[in-house]
């Protein structure tokens, strides 16, 4: 037997501690047991979204609403929040008080790809949202956030919804219900005996409402409301939420603000253009989810709605006018006047090819779901 050399040995050996450094230097964090160290900050708190990093992006967005008020700053807010969960990857190029699309145009202007992202208030689009109108039936819930959680599983999970938006070619973001609607008039309304005989200016299903309740409804925007009363050529109106009758400085010109509890008058949503939130990289789906989850609670708290209804009172109170609010069984006796809208809305549902008492039934659920842990403002007891 030839006996090895010590040069030879010691080629060995060196070649036997190469081959074992280079296994080590193989493994992975999960084969060694081993975390590997990170370096950097995790995803989660730089903001920038986890994987493989997309392509940064610009989208537009338009809306009727002014930038100033409650309802346009909080949407800007939103996209804000959007941009700051993509690590500043995805940006937007804003359109408001309607420099770009009216809010009768909103609908078509992102269904066709106008703008890829519209601000749209169903009310206005009957014949293609219809089933969005449950959310107005008065008496349901006086809360814009049970409304807007109520509405977005809807939107989520609820396959006629869903089907509805496919129809028009967009994908519903989130929904952004104004607060509940007030009236406001130079007369003291404690009763329905006070309404009976007046002239009370109203909008949408709102107008047939006012019929019922036995006053005379009379159309006219919102932006005529203050000369109308002024001119006494209405005794009073409704229609609007208290934030934006106190935009429009009707504390000026009424005495007295009526909350009856009415509830919803009508629904808003953020719509995308389907094409467009197809080729959207997962990340960004992911970041307009995300972001609205948190900003539905956001958007009913004092920072915004909240704030602003107790800012709107407080107006109306400077100003030297009275808010009433109808007791519950004045409240009661009004709702039973309006009974009969709900069935009105499941047979007109039911005209344009839905099952009109399913989705009664399904919105009904999920407002008595979600009205136990409500977090919007109310001025009831």
């Amino acid at each position: 037997m030839k006996t090895i050399g010590k040069r030879s040995l010691a080629l060995f050996l060196l070649l036997t501690l190469l081959a074992a450094l280079g296994g080590c230097g193989g493994q992975t964090s999960g084969e060694s047991g081993t975390p590997a160290p990170q370096t950097g900050a995790p995803a989660a708190e730089s903001g920038a979204p986890s994987g493989e990093q997309p392509d940064p992006m610009t989208l537009t967005f338009a809306t009727h609403l002014p930038e100033t008020g409650v309802d346009g700053a909080s949407l800007k807010y939103f996209f804000e929040e959007v941009s700051k969960e993509t690590g500043g990857l995805l940006t937007f190029e804003y359109y408001f008080a309607g420099s770009l699309v009216s809010a009768t145009d909103s609908l078509t202007s992102v269904s066709e790809g106008l703008t890829d992202i519209a601000f749209v208030p169903e009310g206005f689009f009957e014949t293609q949202f219809y089933p969005t109108f449950v959310a107005t039936i008065p008496y349901t819930t006086t809360s814009e956030w049970v409304t807007n959680k109520a509405l977005y599983e809807m939107f989520q999970t609820y396959a006629p919804f869903r089907e509805m938006c496919a129809a028009q070619n967009v994908v519903n973001l989130g929904v952004v219900a104004p607060s509940e609607l007030a009236m406001c008039s130079n007369l003291k309304i404690e009763s329905l005996n006070d309404l009976t005989g007046l002239k009370i200016r109203a909008m949408g299903a709102v107008n047939a409402d006012m019929t019922k309740l036995g006053a005379t409804p009379v159309a006219m925007a919102a932006n005529e409301i203050y000369e109308a009363l002024e001119r006494k050529t209405v005794d009073a109106a409704t229609g609007i939420p208290v934030t934006l009758a106190v935009s429009y400085k009707l504390q000026e010109i009424s005495d007295y603000f009526i909350y009856t509890g009415y509830g919803m008058y009508t629904t808003s949503s953020i719509y995308m253009n389907k094409a467009v939130y197809d080729k959207l990289p997962e990340a960004y789906k992911q970041a307009f989810q995300t972001v609205y989850e948190r900003f539905v609670d956001e958007y009913s708290s004092e920072t915004w709605m909240g704030g602003a209804i107790k800012d709107s009172i407080q107006a109306i109170e400077d100003a030297g006018g009275e808010v009433i609010v109808l007791p519950k069984e004045e409240r009661d006796k009004w709702a039973e006047k309006l009974a009969v809208d709900a069935q009105e809305f499941v047979d007109t549902a039911t005209s344009y090819g839905y099952n009109g008492q399913e989705i009664l039934d399904t919105y009904q659920a999920l407002v008595a779901k979600y009205a136990p842990d409500d977090i919007a403002y109310q001025v009831y007891e």
